[in-house]
């Protein structure tokens, strides 16, 4: 339909969703009692934080973990809940984060050291 916002990919580890002039520090309120930490900050329109229409969003952490295109969908359905529906999704929050204990993309164990080790042998 034109004129809706699209849902795309995103070329930074930030998101931002306007939720309307001076709303932001109230619904990341809600979304932190439901066990969803943002931020919120102003738009570029708005005078200041005292204004704050917006909520920012990074996806590198939950990425480190793991979480995928779906898994942050099924998040994304969450908040839409609790910002829309004033719905409580605080055990949907903890089965979903359950799945991501895990950090990805690092050393474990030997090969820490043997990456290490190949570190000090170019010094």
């Amino acid at each position: 339909m034109a004129g809706d916002p699209a849902i795309d990919f995103a070329e930074t580890h930030q998101v931002v969703a306007d939720v309307g002039y001076s709303h932001g520090p109230e619904i990341a309120s809600r979304l932190e009692a439901n066990n969803i930490i943002c931020n919120y900050q102003a738009n570029t329109d708005e005078e200041g934080f005292t204004a704050s229409g917006a909520l920012r969003m990074g996806v590198s952490e939950m990425t480190r973990f793991g979480m995928e295109e779906d898994d942050f969908r099924t998040l994304a359905e969450l908040m839409r809940d609790v910002v829309i529906k004033d719905a409580v999704v605080t055990d949907q929050v903890k089965a979903l984060r359950e799945q991501f204990r895990e950090l990805q993309f690092c050393f474990r164990g030997e090969e820490y050291a043997g990456m290490m080790q190949k570190l000090h042998e170019l010094l």
